[in-house]
């Protein structure tokens, strides 16, 4: 009884709640089995000694069975109905009325020749260390043998009726018959010489180590071990298994060990790369496998540091080790090899990894890690346009922004796509205030041929995903599979093609912009053409017309003569104004502008233009010219007014204020032009500011972005290089120029800066 439940893995609390009402005791001595009696009086249990009274009684009670006969027994049982003629012919007669009889046996070569009489009357079943003999009859009788020392005596048979101590016994059956193999499986093994497939499981961690050592040695193709970070450290303090894995590799058996190499494991896995020839790290392994000549399988769930496993599970099942083996075998291509890990480890470095990441969610989450621990660049390639406004939607436009706040460099490239380039030039502006400033964005007239997402982080670290479907408005949906790799070989290599293509797309971008100037230069230089011409012919009929009537010698009034003689000069300064201009644009496009630097006190300076510029307001005095010194608090010695002293070229510096005031004069029919210089101070550096407002029509909106281009002019008069010639100038000094429309909506407003000597 207590090898039946050992071997049905019941145990002593569960078979209690079976039979509560009957406790049943067993004995090995003469007075056999001891039963409680049941409550019930028509239940009964009863002992029946001497065998030919048993015997009898087996005879008597096989006829009675109307439905089912459910054996089981040892070795011996087989061979004890056999060599019991009468009691076989009964079992053999209730066979052909139709009841169905099981046995279940322990079959042997001793006897397999028994059994296959057996199978006439009866299903067998194999199963091992079968112990004792037990019979229910219809679920409702049960009966005890006790085998005497010739298979065909029975000393004893203990038999019952009693209800739930029959159930319990019918339970037991049905359990062994669903462990047990069909006997013509068996009998096939035993005369083949098949080894039997069995699953069993091992408890005592002694039991464990002798097993485990025991099927090594027999070991002759080859040991593949799969371990966690605490099995090296079992391998190499037991010397009973380094002494099995050292006699396996004398053989010639090759072994194979993938564990998951650690700091804390690092020696034991050096040892052990010394002693076993294949070594492989792959991490954060869990469990603990082995595979011998791919016929036997044996592992554990856990392990402790330095000890044997408490349990472990051993397998010969055909298909469940070839499943194993398989899973093996796509670890160990996963795996790298000890000495590289060992090497990481040594030398602090990162393990370098190559892995392909299917759930899409997961490779995003990735992703964003990986951009949060960016230390320096970011370079991100992306497939399409969606693409690009799809990883937004999912969070990168945050972390873009965040990142730029720290100072990282961060380089998009997104294709153009087809969208019109002014479209594409707001959706950049619009995208650079939404994210930040400073993020370097370039949309590609390039077609890069592909559809796969790049993202490049420090050189070190590179994701790529294939762009599955971009129509869809789920981010996790529109990407595929996904590549991640800490290789810094490879990461450098993407991001060299990465700079290639930028570059290549700035190349493209410059040609574009070029293209476009050209084109623009042309017009403006048609336009130029006809405005200068306009110009040279404006002066030069009133010189030429005028010279004449001074060559006729009919005119002697002086007076006449001498207002014919201011025009003529007046118009001829115009020409040499023209041609100065001229001039300055070639020398500024050369490099070949010249300045002659001085200190300057600006003050005096821009209150000289002024003063010089009154006489050519005019007449009427519907236009006022006022100059204003900016008041500076801080500046005591000067009564509030600053200082103002720069290092630049005087005469360029009014040829500035001459082309402003001038501008400002021609679109000013009425009202004021206000002069005003001020001082502008910062922690790096002082500059001067000079602006000059004007009550006039302001900048048209068209010329407002090319509006210090050469050629560029919205009025009639002018050739349109003033503004161009007085930004060069000043930025030649080290100032900016910019110009604005008035708030109120009345005129215009140029500025310029010129720093300050300090």
């Amino acid at each position: 009884m207590y090898r039946l439940i050992q071997k049905m893995s019941i145990s002593y609390r569960e078979i209690f709640e079976i039979t509560f009402i009957h406790l049943v005791f067993y004995s090995r001595n003469k007075k056999g089995w001891l039963f409680l009696a049941s409550d019930d009086v028509t239940e009964k249990t009863e002992v029946i000694y001497g065998s030919e009274n048993v015997v009898n009684r087996g005879i008597q009670g096989i006829p009675l069975a109307k439905e089912t006969i459910d054996l089981c027994g040892e070795e011996v049982g087989p061979s004890t109905i056999v060599a019991n003629e009468p009691i076989l012919k009964k079992y053999i007669e209730a066979s052909k009325r139709g009841v169905r009889i099981r046995q279940i046996t322990e079959i042997t070569k001793n006897n397999i020749l028994d059994c296959k009489k057996l199978m006439d009357c009866m299903k067998l079943r194999h199963l091992d260390g079968l112990y004792g003999y037990f019979v229910v009859v219809d679920g409702k009788m049960f009966n005890s043998h006790a085998y005497g020392q010739e298979a065909k005596s029975f000393p004893h048979m203990v038999t019952s009726t009693v209800k739930v101590f029959v159930q319990q016994q019918q339970f037991f059956f049905e359990t062994l018959w669903n462990k047990g193999i069909p006997a013509e499986e068996r009998i096939r093994e035993i005369e083949e010489g098949i080894e039997p497939e069995r699953t069993e499981v091992w408890r005592d961690p002694n039991e464990i180590s002798m097993k485990a050592i025991e099927i090594l040695t027999h070991a002759k193709i080859g040991y593949d071990h799969c371990i966690d970070w605490k099995g090296p450290s079992i391998i190499v303090n037991n010397e009973s298994i380094k002494k099995a894995y050292l006699q396996l590799i004398r053989s010639g058996a090759h072994i194979r060990l993938l564990t998951d190499i650690t700091p804390d494991n690092v020696s034991y896995c050096k040892q052990l790369s010394s002693l076993i020839l294949k070594v492989r790290h792959l991490d954060q392994i869990k469990g603990n496998f082995g595979i011998v000549d791919r016929k036997y399988y044996g592992g554990t769930a856990y392990t402790r540091e330095s000890a044997p496993p408490e349990h472990y599970l051993f397998s010969n099942v055909r298909e469940f080790v070839e499943q194993q083996q398989s899973f093996f075998e796509m670890l160990w291509e996963r795996a790298v090899p000890a000495e590289q890990r060992i090497k990481e480890i040594e030398e602090g470095r990162t393990p370098e990894k190559l892995v392909i990441i299917q759930d899409t969610q997961k490779s995003i989450s990735r992703a964003f890690d990986i951009m949060n621990k960016t230390r320096k660049e970011l370079l991100v390639i992306f497939a399409t346009p969606r693409t690009f406004t799809l990883a937004l939607r999912a969070g990168a436009a945050d972390i873009y922004r965040k990142m730029s706040e720290n100072g990282i460099n961060i380089q998009v490239l997104v294709p153009r796509g087809g969208a019109k380039i002014e479209e594409n030039n707001e959706q950049i502006a619009k995208l650079r205030e939404e994210i930040s400033p400073s993020i370097n964005l370039r949309l590609s007239e390039v077609d890069l041929n592909t559809r796969i997402t790049i993202m490049i982080s420090d050189r070190k670290e590179f994701m790529s995903w294939e762009l599955r479907d971009d129509s869809l408005d789920d981010p996790y949906l529109a990407g595929g599979i996904a590549t991640y790799s800490n290789i810094e070989a490879l990461a450098s290599s993407y991001a060299i093609i990465f700079d290639n293509l930028w570059k290549i797309t700035e190349f493209a971008e410059n040609l574009r912009i070029a293209n476009i100037k050209l084109e623009s230069n042309e017009k403006a230089m048609k336009e130029f053409i006809n405005i200068a011409a306009h110009e040279l012919r404006t002066p030069i009929q009133p010189i030429l017309g005028l010279s004449e009537m001074l060559a006729d010698a009919s005119s002697n009034d002086p007076q006449r003569q001498r207002k014919l003689f201011e025009i003529i000069i007046r118009n001829a300064r115009k020409l040499e104004n023209l041609a100065e201009d001229i001039l300055d644009v070639t020398r500024i496009e050369s490099g070949r502008l010249k300045l002659a630097m001085e200190k300057v006190d600006l003050h005096e300076l821009v209150e000289s233009v002024v003063h010089e510029f009154q006489r050519f307001l005019p007449a009427d005095g519907k236009v006022t010219l006022n100059y204003q010194k900016l008041i500076d608090d801080r500046d005591d010695d000067h009564h509030g007014i600053p200082h103002l002293e720069i290092l630049g070229d005087p005469q360029r510096i009014v040829q500035v204020l001459s082309n402003l005031l001038g501008n400002a004069l021609k679109f000013t029919k009425e009202g004021t032009i206000n002069v005003r210089v001020g001082r502008k101070d910062s922690p790096s550096s002082s500059e001067a500011i000079v602006s000059i407002s004007d009550s006039g029509q302001g900048i048209d909106p068209e010329a407002m972005c090319k509006l210090f281009e050469k050629f560029m002019s919205k009025s009639e008069k002018g050739t349109g290089l003033g503004l161009f010639i007085s930004k060069s100038i000043v930025e030649a000094h080290g100032g900016k120029t910019w110009g604005e429309n008035n708030k109120d909506g009345k005129g215009a407003t140029f500025t310029f800066t010129l720093p300050l000597v300090t």
